[in-house]
């Protein structure tokens, strides 16, 4: 077992005064309580001695571990044992095992054997835990008796045996911040801000330890990152945010515990790294630098777009581009004063060039921290009444965005099946879909083709631009989460006579909820929705990702006229099968017949079309099978 530490000397103490020789004097006389204690039982006990104490005093018989005993050896903690030898005349010896009660609940190994007087022929006497009957005891606190039958004496080991076969279950209540708790505490370790972390302690446990589980790696993945001692005697310790001194990476923590019992046993908290989302309530910490929250519809050309920005009370730059430019539009630095006085977090506003539609970055920096968020113009003007409208997959963008929303330290994502905020900072930089959507309104931009731009989001909740009036709609992106009323609302302009082309592998295969929310909630979407039927709005199946070696994809049929003298398309290693509707007029393109990698198809008075490329959008900057393709697609959508 673990003995307690001897208390250190300080070198830079003031000279020994009264307080220490108080101490000596109280040393001193445990020293002689002992002496007269170990006395007192040799005159109650005249026919043993030695070291009579059960080792290790607990047990687990079912699963017990190898650790370390009294005597800092390391063993197994599925059995204890007791050793002493006789003080005078050689006889049998017996040694029980007794329950709280003073019940015989079984006879220790060993017991029953001459054993002879004297310290050379000390003898051990071992006990699994097991009943008479070979069941194991219930959990609770038992005792060896030593009896000699031949002298008529007994003699009950003082100390007792804990049986203890559940593990313990550590948890942590609540993790605070500035003695308050909230919803998700975020800290900068660079900005002084820590977190208390909260526990129930148990007099069982010889060992405790907090973790620190960073969560959100790839793969869904996490990893206890750090961990250090926590006081069995209070219910709270602290987290400055550091591991091993240096600041933690921004991001999404678990604060969880390791604790050890006197049985060896151990229990940590949560019992599976990572836990399942919810089973951590309040054991979530956020590490953040520098964050900004974009709007999540589009605002006109030529006004100012609100982003929220979180540098943690450091000053910070920023600088305004075109989508996938370098050019920078507009640029401005921000001091950490005029931070302090927002508290923390500084709403700006960042007027967007106009009269055209426009996808733009804001990148931002604080001292080594970068981040960047894109920000969406409609057009205004005449060029608000263009025909096509592109729709952004901003849902997408906060669906697979890792913030914490909960509370529970896992980053919460439509990925993982859950609801999350609408409204979310960007930490980790642009969605990692942005480059090829930008790349296709980059290629529009550079043919002078007039359209349109807005989000799902904002579409689905009725904000911005409409397909009133519109006779095209261009879906830019995999749409992963298509906002649920907005697959009906394709689908009902489509049949209509409206045309739709989505560009984007792996989209609208399921579909999440929007709901408004309040004022101080905000909006949410999902959990989300996976089509069981494994057929998008359309009515089209997708099948699953198809490598390949080069192959042309060939235009199989063309009905619909799409590929005019486009014979085929190439530059792509994979491919995603599209299989549009039974019965339904169609144009196909493919490297077999019956695969379809591009898909177009009537559907009641209007079409649609789905390419399943992978990386279409951003092969428009060079690939002229791709540019044709959209040329003329562009020609139906416009028409």
């Amino acid at each position: 077992m673990t003995t307690p530490p001897t208390p250190a000397i300080d070198a830079g103490a003031a000279p020994i005064g009264r307080l220490p020789v108080v101490v000596l004097a109280t040393l001193a006389a445990a020293t002689v309580g002992a002496f007269f204690l170990t006395q007192h039982l040799k005159s109650q006990n005249p026919f043993i001695n030695g070291d009579y104490r059960a080792d290790p005093p607990a047990i687990n018989p079912v699963a017990g571990r190898v650790c370390r005993d009294l005597a800092r050896t390391r063993v197994s903690f599925k059995s204890t044992r007791v050793g002493f030898y006789l003080q005078t005349n050689a006889q049998v010896v017996d040694v029980f095992v007794v329950d709280s009660k003073g019940q015989q609940v079984a006879t220790a190994r060993g017991s029953g054997r001459y054993a002879r007087p004297g310290p050379k022929h000390y003898v051990f006497y071992s006990w699994d835990g097991g009943l008479s009957t070979g069941r194991v005891v219930p959990d609770g606190t038992y005792h060896f008796l030593v009896s000699l039958p031949a002298e008529d004496r007994t003699f009950q080991i003082p100390t007792p045996i804990q049986v203890i076969t559940r593990p313990p279950q550590p948890q942590v209540t609540s993790v605070t911040q500035n003695g308050a708790r909230a919803k998700v505490p975020v800290i900068s370790p660079l900005a002084g801000q820590g977190v208390t972390i909260h526990y129930q302690p148990d007099r069982l446990w010889r060992d405790a330890r907090i973790q620190i589980i960073r969560t959100g790696l790839p793969g869904g993945h996490a990893k206890v990152v750090y961990s250090f001692g926590a006081d069995q005697a209070i219910n709270r310790t602290g987290w400055n945010g550091r591991i091993n001194g240096v600041p933690a990476p921004a991001g999404t923590y678990i604060i969880g515990m390791r604790v050890t019992d006197q049985a060896c046993n151990v229990g940590t908290f949560p019992v599976v790294v990572p836990p399942p989302p919810g089973e951590t309530p309040h054991a979530g910490v956020t590490v953040r630098y520098l964050a900004a929250e974009p709007p999540q519809t589009p605002v006109p050309a030529g006004t100012h777009a609100d982003v929220f920005v979180d540098s943690r009370t450091k000053a910070y730059t920023w600088r305004l581009r075109n989508g996938g430019s370098t050019r920078v539009l507009a640029h401005g630095n921000v001091s950490a004063a005029e931070v302090a006085a927002a508290g923390g977090v500084l709403l700006k506003s960042v007027r967007l060039p106009g009269p055209g539609p426009g996808l733009y970055e804001l990148s931002l920096a604080s001292g080594i921290h970068r981040t960047a968020v894109p920000l969406v113009a409609s057009a205004v003007g005449r060029r608000a009444a263009a025909k096509v409208l592109v729709v952004l997959p901003a849902l997408t963008w906060q669906g697979e965005n890792p913030v914490d929303d909960t509370g529970d330290g896992l980053p919460t994502t439509l990925a993982a099946g859950e609801q999350i905020d609408v409204d979310r900072p960007f930490t980790d930089g642009l969605p990692p879909g942005l480059p090829g959507e930008i790349a296709l309104l980059r290629y529009l931009a550079s043919q002078h083709d007039s359209y349109q731009l807005t989000t799902d989001i904002a579409l689905a909740l009725g904000i911005g631009p409409s397909l009133s009036a519109r006779s095209g709609v261009i879906l830019d992106g995999s749409l992963a989460w298509l906002p649920s009323s907005l697959g009906v609302v394709l689908r009902t302009f489509v049949e209509s006579g409206g045309r739709v082309v989505a560009i984007g592998t792996d989209s609208m295969q399921a579909t999440a909820p929007l709901r408004l929310g309040s004022a101080s909630t905000g909006p949410t979407a999902g959990p989300p929705e996976p089509d069981r039927l494994g057929v998008d709005p359309f009515g089209a199946r997708h099948g699953s990702l198809v490598p390949h070696t080069g192959e042309l994809i060939t235009v199989l049929d063309d009905q619909l006229g799409i590929f005019g003298s486009l014979p085929a398309v190439s530059g792509f290693s994979s491919y995603q099968p599209i299989y549009p509707p039974s019965k339904a007029a169609t144009s196909e393109a493919g490297i077999a017949e019956g695969i379809p990698a591009i898909a177009g198809f009537r559907l009641g008075h209007g079409s649609v079309v789905e390419v399943g490329l992978p990386g279409f959008g951003s092969s428009l900057a060079g690939n002229v099978d791709a540019q044709e393709l959209v040329s003329n697609l562009w020609r139906q959508l416009s028409g």
